[in-house]
């Protein structure tokens, strides 16, 4: 499994943005003390764990589609001295999730922070394009008539 660690600059901004509009579900938070926490809105945490669940299979049964990490420079920097606590993140490429329908997010997405779509590709997929609290670019996408599978 390949988890993403994501340089953020708020993690409740972020976790609401992941939570409330992606509908991820927290796995763990972490204080700068490593403090360990699997509830809360992100307050104080330098680190968490999100989950997201699909529901893309035949008993409609949720499975993991994937987690993705969230850490502040000052976390990051305190693990790995190559890093700056003055690091800010620098939003490269996309994180893609396949099977979350555009629809089904689009009502609880802010105008603003659309970055394309939805639309639907030339190679079959229905996409919608985000842009999450510190510029990340995210794509939500489910196939539709002959997409790849």
């Amino acid at each position: 499994m390949i988890i993403p660690n994501l340089l953020v600059t708020d993690i409740e901004k972020s976790l609401s943005f992941y939570r409330d509009i992606l509908g991820m579900e927290l796995v763990v938070l972490v204080s700068p003390q490593k403090d360990v926490s699997f509830e809360g809105n992100g307050a104080g945490a330098a680190f968490a764990t999100l989950e997201w669940k699909n529901q893309n299979n035949k008993n409609n049964e949720a499975q993991s589609g994937g987690q993705i990490m969230l850490q502040t420079a000052q976390s990051l920097a305190d693990e790995l001295p190559i890093y700056s606590s003055e690091n800010s993140p620098t939003p490269s490429g996309t994180i893609y999730f396949r099977g979350l329908s555009p629809e089904i997010i689009l009502n609880k997405v802010p105008q603003n922070i659309i970055v394309k779509g939805p639309l639907q590709q030339w190679y079959g997929m229905n996409e919608l394009y985000l842009r999450d609290p510190d510029g990340y670019i995210i794509c939500v996408g489910i196939p539709i008539g002959n997409a790849p599978q």
